[in-house]
């Protein structure tokens, strides 16, 4: 699972490849045990820590993933200044 340490670790919002990748390097079945309240956890957009942001954008490239749709970009941009704010 890959730890942000700087706002340089997250990447550009227009690099959608880098943007999955990004996701992808947060397992939220693994952090949260199950798909199911790995998906729960998501739904909630609690958004109050680093891993419920990373988990919520992990999910919506899953999503995305078997709905062919680029879907995790929209969020990843809405998610990123939630990022920004935890990094500092």
């Amino acid at each position: 699972m890959q730890t942000l340490v700087s706002e340089s670790d997250l990447p550009d919002p227009e690099n959608a490849k880098a943007v999955f990748a990004f996701a992808m390097s947060f397992n939220g079945y693994e952090h949260y045990g199950t798909l199911e309240k790995s998906s729960v956890a998501a739904k909630q957009k609690s958004r109050e820590t680093m891993d419920e942001l990373r988990n919520e954008l992990f999910f919506a490239a899953r999503a995305s993933r078997h709905t062919d749709s680029d879907r995790y970009l929209e969020v990843y941009r809405e998610l990123l200044p939630l990022f920004r704010a935890h990094l500092k």
